[in-house]
């Protein structure tokens, strides 16, 4: 997992203007229900909707669904925006920003990855508009 994030690093290093000189974070990789309480999802019916894979929680943590495979392609773009919320927060973006606008960072990012990469997933464009309109509001 170690390379991974090295690498992943390197990438965000080369194609932003983030200060990847940082301390690594940690890595949880756990099962849904986890994931949901620790992101504050108390309810388990919501909790499966969200579908949720990942998150960053402010204090060095990337949170990851037990399914994570780091030798996946799908799974490492979804680190890699992770630690995109993870750079934003460690070099200072993340204030006076709107929330919707640092999704929408993070998915452009996962997206150039993936692009790179050859994956064909993107992101809809509908989410990235609806994630900007928020912070128009």
């Amino acid at each position: 997992m170690e390379a991974l994030l090295f690498y992943l690093l390197g990438w965000l290093n080369l194609y932003t203007d983030f200060d990847t000189n940082v301390v690594m974070p940690n890595i949880v990789i756990t099962e849904q229900a986890n994931l949901c309480q620790a992101y504050g999802i108390k309810d388990m019916g919501t909790c499966h909707a969200t579908n949720l894979k990942g998150f960053y929680n402010t204090k060095r943590t990337i949170y990851l669904h037990a399914d994570f495979d780091p030798h996946n392609e799908q799974d490492q773009s979804r680190l890699l925006h992770e630690l995109v919320h993870y750079l934003q927060w460690q070099n200072g973006t993340n204030k006076d920003a709107c929330w919707g606008d640092l999704e929408v960072e993070a998915y452009s990012l996962q997206d150039e990855w993936r692009f790179l990469n050859d994956i064909e997933f993107r992101t809809d464009p509908f989410k990235l508009v609806m994630l900007e309109a928020a912070c128009d509001a």
